[in-house]
């Protein structure tokens, strides 16, 4: 009987029954429903299953002669463009993105002018795309906007790049530990391996860190045959990069309105200067923001939020010293949602030495922000000082104490010869890294990249 059914299905099939050629596919004969599909182009609807399937199994230049035979009524949009792009007929592609016309598809279609020299038309998608990008996506777009000026001639490069940037801030570090010494002109000995691990100790990576990773690049060696310092510098990127594999995150903001950051950080870690320089970004990006000044233990830090303010161009609420910080978040998130702020920024107090109070203080807070908005704060970011090195672990664990903390910001990396202490943050408390200070300048606060950290770090 069961004999007899199958027999069936494939005698309908071979006839073109499209429910039969459907029953095939289901059962997982996906190269049996093609041939059979083949046979039968002249059926409109069994085209139309056989464009699908080509396009779900990569056949995309059997699908492409199917679009040329028989026109665009094969396949949906978004399926067109796929094959276009697959093939190589790049202006085909955009005219089918260009149909669609969300984020993914004037980007892609952005790239793809870019990619046929026609530059100008691919400004002019790529800024469409970048008004519908949301902030993690913002910043590549930006980026190929930029070069594609660049290109054009529209702007000079004057702006130092991330690497450069990273370059500076780690200035320090590179003078105290001279990385790019120990590796240049060596032999692969013993001698090597141990003034690597002596380096690693002193740029603050951590001890255990330190061992591990020498001991790594000692059996790599052997491994692999390395003959010259050279060809272990440049597995040693490679390792740290792969210490640093889940350290690199972007900030989570704009998905809601208004997003909410928490700051937490010790007094003088750059906690309220780090919410000026991201206040400025965000208003340069046409952001309408807050900031709150819930560190009111200390009337320095009111006045401090208050310069940034204006030099932003954010607005802030902010009350007395001595005020209740709970209720300073209170009024700052009603005004948020009643003026429709996009971004809000809450700084808070850090005085360690009265550990229960500021806990109690800051998951207060916390409280005060759901009940107006449930789902926010969107980060909560703590704020550490890189002149203090891998010390600064045991001021995060306080914190983490009152709140669940979803990055790290580190600061005054330009002034510290503990740059390798990123390596042991990242490791020790298990949350990314989302934003690093390498300078001064307003525009000095960088989302952390480990690509660029690690060879400015070693070059």
């Amino acid at each position: 009987m069961i004999f007899f059914k199958k027999s069936d299905i494939y005698r309908r099939a071979e006839k073109g029954d499209k429910s039969a050629i459907l029953e095939i596919l289901k059962k997982g004969e996906r190269k049996k429903a093609k041939k059979l599909l083949e046979k039968h182009l002249d059926n409109p609807d069994l085209r139309k299953v056989l464009f699908d399937l080509c396009v779900e199994d990569e056949y995309y230049m059997q699908a492409l002669e199917l679009l040329s035979e028989y026109g665009s009524d094969l396949g949906t949009t978004r399926q067109r463009a796929v094959v276009y792009e697959k093939t190589g007929n790049y202006k085909e592609a955009v005219q089918e993105l260009l149909k669609i016309g969300d984020f993914d598809s004037l980007y892609k279609a952005g790239l793809l002018l870019d990619s046929l020299g026609e530059k100008e038309k691919a400004l002019e998608i790529l800024k469409r795309a970048l008004n519908l990008a949301s902030p993690t996506e913002k910043e590549n777009v930006e980026e190929v906007i930029h070069r594609i000026k660049l290109d054009l001639g529209l702007i000079k490069e004057s702006k130092e790049s991330l690497l450069e940037k990273f370059r500076k801030g780690l200035k320090k570090t590179k003078e105290k530990v001279e990385f790019g010494v120990v590796f240049r002109g060596r032999k692969i000995d013993e001698e090597l391996f141990e003034e690597m691990e002596e380096l690693f100790v002193k740029a603050d990576m951590g001890v255990k860190t330190a061992v591990n990773l020498v001991e790594d690049l000692r059996k790599l060696a052997i491994r692999k045959n390395l003959k010259t310092s050279e060809e272990l510098k440049k597995f040693t990127k490679i390792k740290v990069k792969e210490l640093l594999s889940d350290c690199e995150a972007q900030l989570k903001v704009g998905e809601r309105s208004p997003s909410v950051i928490v700051f937490l950080g010790v007094n003088g870690s750059g906690k309220t200067t780090t919410i000026g320089k991201l206040a400025y970004r965000f208003v340069k990006e046409e952001k309408k923001t807050l900031l709150i000044a819930a560190d009111t233990f200390r009337a320095a830090a009111i006045e401090q939020l208050e310069v940034w303010a204006r030099r932003s161009g954010a607005d802030i609420v902010k009350k007395s010293e001595g005020s209740d910080p709970a209720a300073v978040v209170y009024e700052g998130i009603e005004k948020a949602l009643k003026e429709n702020y996009s971004i809000v920024l809450v700084d808070t107090a850090g005085r360690l030495h009265t550990k229960e109070p500021l806990i109690k203080e800051l998951r207060k807070v916390k409280k005060v922000i759901q009940k107006l908005i449930p789902e926010e704060p969107s980060e909560v970011l703590l704020v550490l000082d890189a002149t203090v090195g891998q010390n600064s672990i045991q001021q995060a664990k306080v914190f983490r104490e009152a709140l669940e903390v979803t990055g790290i910001v580190i600061t005054k990396l330009d002034g510290s010869a503990k740059g390798g202490s990123v390596v042991a943050i990242c490791r020790e408390l298990k949350i990314p890294v989302k934003l690093i200070g390498v300078g001064e300048g307003v525009e000095d606060l960088q989302s952390f990249k480990k690509e660029e950290y690690v060879e400015a770090l070693f070059d």
